[in-house]
């Protein structure tokens, strides 16, 4: 782990994030030591260490709360994602706890704050997020079976404390998503299609494997394809998997479901609680 002074916290948002809606992106973290096989992160420019080391270092922001602190005021009202190069709920952020203080200095602003997670660690912080008037988890839940989540992202929680975080938000009355991102081989289509919908989150999103084509850019890694093609799973069964949840819930795909949680006022964030 490298710990450093960045000079801001917030920056622009580009790329889908940007089309989807949002201004600015905020990343506690360079790097992510979850490092799922399949991420694209590990192909932005952003990354210093080729995307074969993705997932063994990770860079923390150490004044990342004071800079919140002190840049908050520009991002008050807007719609902010959190994080596009990082996981902000990873391992480290247990004891450094550098996500809860920027959640903590942009309270006072309120953002339209989307947090995108695999990480059940965000289930601690429910009592700074449930002040937030605008705001929503995406909780990353690729497929039904675990011992497909141990061959594609082993170092990362077990999919059932994801479930379990998700629920415990939803009670406390936040906004979820689950996105199904990217959609890897799923064990029983039907029965993850009925326990998403069952689940009725705010947004579910879908999405089959990055793709660059060759060109530099957000892309699925060389081992994440040769597993996919051990399984046997392909376009089909992605096509197959999202007609069914069609069949009991609003699907958005790929970029179209990466859009900020709608503003809502005090008054009747108010009336809510």
């Amino acid at each position: 782990m490298e710990l450093i002074e960045s000079r801001s916290i917030f920056s622009p948002a580009t790329g889908f994030i940007r089309r989807g809606g949002f201004e600015w992106t905020c990343n506690p973290y360079i790097g992510c030591t979850f490092g799922c096989s399949y991420c694209y992160a590990a192909f932005l420019p952003q990354n210093r260490c080729p995307p074969n080391e993705w997932g063994k270092w990770i860079t923390a922001k150490k004044n990342a709360a004071a800079l919140a602190e002190k840049q908050a005021p520009r991002v008050a009202g807007e719609p902010v994602y959190m994080s596009s190069v990082t996981d902000p709920y990873q391992p480290i952020e247990r004891g450094l706890m550098l996500t809860r203080g920027i959640l903590e200095a942009l309270l006072p602003h309120q953002p339209r704050l989307t947090i995108q997670t695999r990480g059940p660690l965000v289930a601690r912080d429910i009592d700074v997020l449930k002040d937030f008037r605008s705001l929503r988890v995406n909780m990353s839940i690729p497929t039904d079976s675990e011992r497909v989540r141990q061959q594609f992202e082993p170092k990362a929680p077990p999919l059932d404390r994801r479930w379990d975080a998700l629920a415990q938000l939803k009670d406390a009355g936040i906004a979820v998503g689950v996105c199904v991102t990217p959609t890897l081989p799923i064990a029983n289509v039907d029965t993850f299609a009925r326990r998403i919908a069952d689940f009725k989150p705010d947004v579910v999103v879908c999405q089959d494997f990055h793709d660059a084509g060759g060109r530099f850019g957000a892309d699925t890694g060389a081992e994440a394809r040769a597993l996919l093609a051990e399984t046997g799973w392909g376009p089909a069964d992605y096509r197959r998997f999202v007609n069914r949840l069609r069949l009991s819930t609003t699907v958005f795909e790929g970029e179209t479901g990466f859009f900020p949680p709608p503003a809502v006022s005090a008054d009747v964030a108010g009336s809510r609680r």
